[in-house]
């Protein structure tokens, strides 16, 4: 069973920190044209602090106890 739950927690962190690097790190223009059509009605910061969300959550299915 552990090793099961580490291999689809090791999935879900790479979805969680490839999107939230994606709104991290990429221009609004960037994400939009990659299909997050959200981003243009918003405000870049929050976008942003969305992104960090998602890579911290990425890190905390992870990280250990």
């Amino acid at each position: 069973m552990s090793i099961a739950y580490w291999i689809i927690a090791g999935l879900l962190a790479l979805v969680y920190l490839t999107a939230g690097g994606m709104k991290a790190f990429r221009s609004p223009d960037a994400l939009v044209a990659g299909g997050i059509a959200w981003a243009k009605d918003e405000s870049l910061p929050l976008v942003r602090v969305i992104g960090v969300v998602e890579v911290l959550g990425a890190l905390g299915l992870i990280l250990p106890r």
